[in-house]
């Protein structure tokens, strides 16, 4: 594990480049993020999804997340993609709403498979943050990302938890220091102009209702 230390939460264009060129060759990132530390890898590479489900010890069918860098590269990633979502996307991102999407066809079928057990689905967003922002945006590809703790434990906010325990399966860490936790993202689930909250967060129902309008 290489550990880089952030200076105001970004990196200059040469650490950047590093970071991307690691992620492009199916290695794996650790970087702060929504008030935690999050693992990427590139979603379009199925030895590198592997990697990162692996480090993970990952069982549970919970929903996973993708970063893209801005709401056109949603298209690598999303089919099927509801008029309600994109003005979602328009209005909310980048944000902390997560918006539930069915793969794109061109996706990888392992990674679909793998990453889509439990609803069919792939949790979508343009993350606030800006240094992942700009890792995913350089990049030019979406990334799978996860929480930087092994599944039902703690210590994702945690430096030296981190290193403790992806010491030997990250490539890469951002290090920035504790990190105060913050609220979780919003997700929803859109269908038929309509959408669900499926998991309630930074985002309040008041702020969805007035991008959805009156019934």
């Amino acid at each position: 594990m290489k550990i880089i230390p952030l200076r105001d939460m970004d990196l200059d264009s040469e650490q950047l480049d590093e970071v991307v060129q690691v992620l492009s060759d199916g290695g794996l990132i650790c970087l702060p993020c929504s008030g935690s530390y999050r693992i990427l890898a590139d979603l379009t590479n199925e030895k590198a999804v592997n990697r990162l489900l692996q480090s993970k010890r990952r069982t549970s069918k919970a929903p996973s997340l993708v970063f893209v860098g801005d709401n056109a590269m949603l298209a690598a990633v999303a089919d099927k993609i509801d008029p309600l979502a994109i003005k979602l996307a328009q209005r909310l991102w980048p944000g902390q709403v997560t918006i539930l999407f069915d793969a794109h066809p061109d996706l990888p079928p392992r990674v679909v498979k793998q990453l889509c057990k439990a609803n069919g689905k792939l949790g979508v967003r343009v993350p606030l943050d800006g240094l992942a922002r700009r890792v995913v945006k350089q990049l030019g590809r979406p990334v799978l990302v996860s929480s930087a703790n092994k599944e039902h434990k703690a210590g994702a906010g945690s430096p030296a938890q981190v290193r403790k325990t992806f010491r030997d399966r990250v490539d890469v860490f951002l290090d920035a220091g504790d990190l105060p936790p913050r609220p979780a993202s919003t997700v929803v689930d859109v269908r038929a102009g309509r959408l669900a909250v499926t998991r309630p967060g930074a985002i309040s129902q008041e702020q969805l209702d007035a991008v959805q309008g009156p019934d």
